[in-house]
């Protein structure tokens, strides 16, 4: 009996796993048709890292008070690299939307496809996207003069955090996207969720020189841990008192909880009209 419920739980795990590859699958050939639309998404990033960049370069005094001794460009080209996942992530749900208003999610709910591989294969997608857009602005800051020691290995690193960090946001946008009743509810709270969230962590100045109150709230904000484990990386400068560890343990924890959350609203919610 118990052979055979190890060989029902192996079976179910791999159909779980090509569902999810399959849903996968679908997203990037989708991506590969909207290029113009990745284009433009690398705009905003773009303009933050140069004019941003290069704005609030007086500001040196200010991270040298922290132990940075690089130029302010430096400091905030981590922030720029985990905001372009934020919005290539939180927005990538909107396929999503779009799947449930012209009759795929219908098509996808009465096939054998696993609702929870739905999700999980969509937010697989978005956070390769996610990625891909980060390896852009990692290659601006490289031609603007942005210094990574060792990029053979920082790289790829950072590679690995982006998409950690991005299947977390991947997956916020697609429980939004699966329960929103119109596309004027979802935009609405992604833009609520966005921007906000990357202000709120030392994306541009140290979380030392943070109010005492909003560097606390910073705390239990993932984008903070993203940007400062990839400005560790980056720099060798650590911040707050917080370990690379114990980074990437919320940063995951955070990953799981929201996958959890996404693969339930598609199983419960996903089938609703609007």
């Amino acid at each position: 009996m118990t052979a055979m419920n190890r060989t029902v739980a192996a079976a179910s795990a791999f159909a779980i796993i090509h569902d999810t590859y399959t849903i996968f699958w679908r997203e990037m050939k989708r991506y590969r048709k909207s290029k113009g639309g990745v284009l433009i998404r690398l705009i905003q990033p773009a303009i933050w890292i140069i004019v941003v960049g290069n704005t609030f370069a007086g500001t040196q005094p200010l991270i040298e008070s922290v132990g940075f001794d690089g130029e302010y460009i430096e400091f905030m080209a981590p922030g720029v690299i985990i905001l372009t996942a934020i919005f290539t992530s939180i927005f990538g749900g909107v396929n999503t939307l779009w799947d449930r208003r012209y009759g795929f999610m219908n098509k996808a709910l009465v096939s054998p496809v696993s609702r929870s591989a739905i999700a999980l294969g969509k937010m697989s997608a978005i956070s390769l996207v996610a990625a891909l857009q980060a390896s852009l602005i990692i290659g601006i800051a490289l031609a603007i003069g942005v210094s990574f020691p060792d990029p053979l290995t920082t790289i790829p690193q950072i590679m690995g955090i982006v998409i950690l960090f991005s299947l977390g946001f991947a997956g916020i946008s697609v429980t939004v996207a699966a329960t929103a009743k119109s596309q004027e509810t979802f935009w609405g709270l992604i833009n609520m969720l966005g921007m906000p969230l990357f202000m709120l962590s030392p994306a541009l100045f140290p979380l030392e020189l943070l109010p005492e109150w909003l560097a606390t709230l910073a705390r239990f904000n993932p984008v903070t841990y993203a940007v400062l484990l990839i400005r560790g990386m980056m720099t060798g400068v650590s911040e707050g008192g917080i370990a690379a560890l114990a980074g990437i343990g919320v940063i995951a924890v955070f990953v799981v909880c929201v996958a959890c959350i996404a693969g339930y609203v598609f199983t419960r919610d996903v089938n609703r009209p609007f």
